[in-house]
């Protein structure tokens, strides 16, 4: 299973079908989760899953397999990736619109903002606003392993293999983390509670970065089971996080007591 979350945005996702949940951190009873399969999608309000349904009716058809997606920060429209195209999902008129178009296969995908999303295909990110690519960026010299935007936006944490760049977007600059070792990175993630700091999991250690000092992780915790494949913190606090290994297993860990 991976996970993947964003500053008020988490995403469980498993090979089929697809979950994407959205907490409201501000209501904690108000979620949208919207659920794909290789041919369709369903989007579920509140309302609905409070009633706990036995199954989800689907709202649209896909013609492409979904590759990556992700909710806009105000959750009224929701990215969805195939291989070569990102399509924008209206929740208001049940329609797909297609904003960007790639030769090379998409992977990953975040949202900016309703109009502005980041994509990565095999080395490169692009920044796409309104249809058009504004920035490129292309530092990482292996293929890119995973994408995650701080709380304000304005920064965008990448991964690849042995390696994590963080963005300034607005700068068009980066930084490189140092002290990574040689460990796959497994997950990546800014934390919602904090613009510059940053969770990686590798191998089995999980590292807390803070974007200002760069130069090796401030805290490093080794989890016993299996390697890291998926990170989320909770968005009700500002030390809980939890951790998926390649086991099978979830760790909770406070990173104040730096244990799990």
């Amino acid at each position: 299973m991976r996970e993947h979350s964003r500053s008020h945005d988490w995403r469980v996702s498993v090979d089929a079908p697809t979950l994407w949940l959205y907490p409201d951190i501000h209501n904690p009873l108000a979620f949208m989760f919207a659920v794909t399969t290789t041919d369709t999608l369903s989007i579920v309000d509140p309302t609905v899953i409070k009633k706990a349904p036995s199954s989800i009716p689907s709202c649209l058809d896909l013609i492409e397999p979904p590759t990556a997606s992700s909710w806009s920060p105000d959750n009224t429209c929701f990215f969805i990736a195939s291989a070569s195209t990102v399509h924008k999902y209206e929740l208001s008129t049940n329609t797909l619109k297609g904003v960007h178009f790639s030769k090379d296969t998409i992977q990953h995908l975040a949202s900016k903002d309703r109009s502005t999303v980041i994509v990565g295909s095999g080395k490169t990110i692009h920044v796409v606003e309104a249809g058009s690519i504004k920035q490129t960026f292309d530092s990482h010299k292996t293929p890119i392993t995973s994408l995650s935007l701080s709380n304000d936006n304005s920064l965008l944490l990448t991964t690849s293999f042995g390696a994590a760049h963080v963005y300034n977007i607005a700068l068009g600059s980066h930084t490189v983390l140092k002290g990574l070792g040689e460990e796959d990175i497994g997950a990546s993630i800014f934390h919602p509670h904090s613009r510059t700091r940053l969770l990686i999991g590798a191998g089995k250690q999980l590292l807390v970065y803070d974007t200002t000092r760069p130069s090796g992780p401030l805290k490093s915790i080794t989890l016993t089971e299996g390697n890291i494949i998926a990170v989320a913190c909770s968005p009700f606090s500002k030390t809980l996080v939890a951790a998926a290994t390649s086991t099978g297993a979830v760790g909770l860990i406070d990173l104040e007591k730096e244990k799990a």
